[in-house]
């Protein structure tokens, strides 16, 4: 016997932190969990999320293959000061980067600090 089952794809996107802080404001009632992520968020966002969208776009547009989503919504998230910042974000990284590229990256993320 056979037995299929639907079932829904869900895709995975990372969102800079002030995004989930947003998206946890809109709810009314939250969860133990929800209440939890919406502190963290609120002590934890540099930018707001208009800002933090630009900033993603921007770093996105760079023409760095390099860079991944995970790694640009960190950038995002914690706003690294300098090349030895970025350096430590970039870490794990397969790919290597150069001064001239991370020096791009800092002037980019700079434009957006508060």
């Amino acid at each position: 016997m056979i037995i299929l089952v639907d079932y829904e794809e869900v895709k995975e996107t990372f969102i800079p932190i002030s995004k989930v802080k947003e998206i946890l404001e809109k709810i009314e009632e939250k969860g133990y969990e929800q209440k939890l992520a919406y502190e963290h968020a609120k002590k934890f966002s540099k930018l707001d999320a208009k800002k933090a969208e630009k900033l993603v776009k921007e770093l996105s547009s760079l023409e760095m293959r390099k860079l991944k989503d995970d790694q640009i919504i960190k950038i995002v998230d914690i706003l690294p000061k300098d090349i030895d910042d970025l350096k430590v974000i970039l870490a794990k990284s397969k790919m290597q980067f150069n001064e001239e590229e991370m020096q791009k990256i800092i002037e980019i993320v700079k434009k957006y600090e508060k």
